[in-house]
């Protein structure tokens, strides 16, 4: 079989360490071109990894017809616009979450990519973790089994902290970005300057977990919102389809580790996932389950320690020869940038 043959636009910190260099080892995979609009980034990027072509501009790229498929990797407010130009050129494309700062625009490009069958991922890369699906399996056969009774809570919180445990510097230059580049997307207007930056991390650093639940349990809507200012936390609260109360706790802890963890709570036990640091290798979500009743136990099952980046980019590489469903395609995607325009809007009161 044919290997597929990838592009990358953007050469940044997360392009290089948890992009490029994740497909460059992936067997079935060839490294064909780079867009990066800093020539002398482009170029050490390019030797380091052995691509043969090198482009100024994501347009270019997307008129070699040797690129198959593209890695995007660029600041959330490039996002669309990016994507609607490769998408329009017959690019397979995964990119980044979120997939951009406005749902029409999210909207706009997830149709794009389904009429024309093409895939188009989202890094929401938890979805890959080991141990998430360990613990979505276990959700299923606790569901179905009736053991514990139905799931009436999910109570997440998430307050980052150390995230990038000694994973090697990235190659860096002093070049600036060129102006005009690529068009920039606003926040959408209702959103008031004051809330630009609580918005910013919900889209950007929150969507994570907004992303999770919904893999683990399904769909919901935010009803309440509270929120003070970027020194304390802010609180979400809704309801999913299937009556489960989900509670969120967001902000910013400085910490030697990292604080993310998601619990659910059946009306007989509770099921605890907490995630490892993004850009931490070879480890998996630490699962643990509660059972109550009248023979109490505690169960810590070990999933398969790996990364989610690296198996993220495997399955996007299958997904693309159409081996394998995408778990993680923007038709699901842009419901993460949905959710965070409801929080902002009830903090709002738009």
């Amino acid at each position: 079989m044919q290997p597929v043959r990838m592009g990358f636009v953007g050469a940044g910190f997360m392009g290089q360490l948890a992009h490029i260099g994740n497909y460059a080892a992936l067997d079935g995979c060839e490294l064909v071109a780079l867009a990066e609009p800093r020539p002398e980034l482009a170029r050490l990027v390019a030797e380091r990894h052995g691509i043969a072509r090198v482009y100024a501009d994501h347009r270019e790229l997307a008129a070699d017809p040797d690129v198959e498929a593209v890695a995007a990797i660029l600041p959330q407010q490039l996002v669309t616009p990016v994507v609607r130009d490769l998408l329009a050129a017959g690019k397979h494309v995964i990119t980044e979450k979120p997939m951009g700062v406005r749902s029409e625009d999210c909207r706009e490009v997830a149709q794009m990519a389904a009429d024309a069958g093409l895939v188009y991922q989202v890094g929401y890369m938890k979805r890959h973790d080991t141990g998430v699906l360990l613990a979505k399996r276990m959700i299923d056969e606790l569901l179905a089994s009736g053991r514990l009774g139905e799931i009436i809570m999910a109570r997440v919180s998430c307050f980052a902290g150390e995230w990038l445990y000694g994973i090697e510097s990235p190659i860096q230059t002093d070049e600036s970005v060129p102006p005009g580049v690529s068009e920039a997307r606003p926040f959408p207007d209702w959103v008031p300057a004051e809330l630009h930056t609580i918005f910013n991390r919900l889209l950007n650093v929150d969507s994570h977990v907004t992303n999770l639940v919904r893999f683990l349990i399904g769909d919901y809507e935010i009803e309440q919102a509270a929120y003070r200012d970027m020194s304390r936390p802010v609180m979400l609260q809704g309801w999913s389809e299937s009556g489960v109360n989900c509670v969120f706790t967001l902000g910013a802890l400085p910490a030697p580790r990292w604080h993310e963890s998601i619990e659910l709570f059946f009306e007989r036990g509770t099921l605890l996932l907490e995630p490892p640091p993004p850009l931490r290798r070879q480890v998996f979500t630490r699962v643990v389950l509660h059972e109550m009743g009248d023979e109490p136990r505690t169960i810590e099952p070990e999933a398969a320690p790996g990364w989610a980046f690296v198996a993220q980019a495997a399955h996007f590489v299958a997904s693309v020869r159409d081996e394998e469903e995408p778990v993680s395609p923007a038709t699901d995607a842009l419901r993460d940038v949905e959710l965070a325009e409801q929080a902002v809007g009830i903090i709002s009161g738009a």
